[in-house]
């Protein structure tokens, strides 16, 4: 058996006992695919066509993953990606390969299978893979795709070697599963420094990581929760919050932003001014929410460069939550869930610019939020986020 379990029950519409509408598309498939791993094993990826896959439902995206090694379905995500684990695990045809993983990526458009392998027994504790790190002269490319394979047996990432320690309990691993299947969804985080206005949905939760800060097993940690029109007048939109927080790209102010409409950026900007040990009468001005004091803001200025620089590099996954009750729910459990002074396990590292924050709630409880940080999570939290996670399949 391999390392993972099969949780299809949280993913998706279909399990191992119950036959899927998509079943008879991909036994019509198999020889196509069989032929496909038989290549990929060699290392490249493999792309298989389509035809037809969309006659077979009613749906905005078809992107979907299902990891496969020997007979066992390691991980999937969506009802057509679990349908295609289910065959070809009970095909046979990866077993000649017990020691190799195989992951078949659906593509959004639907019309074609990109397959390709791994050495080693898979390990999915956390995001399905590290979020893309940072490559030198890579500014201003878009985020890779998450991928399961590039985590090793050994429960390391891109971030380097596990720091150790303990990566949570039951609910954590759950919650960060979730995350996991999210990041699958939508083909891997993205940066705020590439994000533009199109395709976002109205409302929903953001969840933000950050370069070096990892989890015991060395998985990716979240570092701030954020949503948005908890009130019933609220007009806010989730792209309206993300862009607060990015700031301009283009005009007067590229570049910058303005934290004075941003909680999140207020909180960076505080911890970088008592970092860099600038007077105290620059953090007195900046922690004004009126304006800045006389003669301050040219320094305001360049001190929102930087926290521009900060949030725009950090990771980040956001769910559609359309239901206002539900977003505060979502909000308020993932941060007690996450909060070192709540649910959390998951310390941050010793050189987090969190730690320099203004407010002890964010360096002791290792997030960037000061509300919800000792909440403790509700019954029925992890429910509500795996049914709202099944619904983003067709909101795409």
């Amino acid at each position: 058996m391999c390392g993972r379990g099969v949780h299809l029950g949280s993913v998706s519409d279909n399990t191992c006992m119950v036959g899927s509408k998509y079943d008879w598309y991909w036994a019509q498939r198999l020889d196509e695919i069989r032929a496909a791993c038989d290549r990929a094993v060699g290392g490249l990826p493999v792309t298989v066509g389509l035809p037809g896959l969309g006659s077979t439902g009613e749906r905005q995206s078809w992107h979907g993953v299902a990891e496969v090694c020997g007979h066992d379905v390691a991980y999937s995500s969506m009802a057509h990606a679990t349908s295609l684990g289910n065959m070809i695990g009970a095909s046979g045809m990866c077993a000649a390969w017990p020691e190799t993983v195989f992951r078949f990526a659906v593509a959004r458009a639907g019309d074609a299978l990109t397959v390709t392998s791994a050495k080693g027994r898979p390990v999915r504790q956390g995001l399905p893979a590290a979020l893309p790190r940072e490559r030198a002269g890579a500014r201003g490319t878009p985020a890779t795709p998450a991928a399961a394979l590039s985590q090793t047996a050994g429960g390391t990432s891109a971030a380097g070697a596990s720091r150790g320690g303990t990566s949570g309990g039951p609910d954590a691993g759950r919650f960060y599963r979730a995350l996991g299947q999210l990041a699958d969804i939508w083909s891997g985080p993205r940066y705020l420094r590439d994000c533009r206005t199109a395709g976002w949905p109205q409302q929903g939760v953001y969840f933000f990581f950050e370069q070096g800060e990892v989890r015991g097993d060395g998985s990716d940690r979240v570092t701030r929760v954020g949503s948005h029109a908890l009130t019933a007048t609220s007009q806010a939109t989730l792209w309206g919050r993300l862009r607060q927080h990015r700031g301009p790209l283009a005009g007067r102010h590229a570049g910058g932003g303005n934290h004075r409409a941003s909680v999140f950026r207020r909180h960076v900007g505080a911890a970088i001014i008592r970092r860099d040990k600038l007077p105290a009468g620059l953090l007195a001005s900046w922690l004004d929410q009126h304006g800045p004091w006389p003669g301050q803001a040219p320094r305001e200025e360049e001190i929102e460069h930087s926290v521009s620089d900060h949030i725009r590099a950090m990771p980040f996954l956001w769910l559609a939550v359309p239901d206002r009750a539900d977003r505060g729910s979502i909000e308020r459990n993932s941060i007690a869930l996450t909060s070192c002074l709540a649910n959390g396990q998951d310390p941050p590292s010793p050189g987090w610019l969190g730690a320099r924050a203004a407010r002890p709630e964010i360096s002791r409880s290792g997030l960037w939020n000061v509300d919800h940080v000792r909440h403790h999570c509700e019954p029925g939290f992890l429910d509500l986020l795996e049914r709202l996670l099944q619904q983003q399949d067709g909101l795409i």
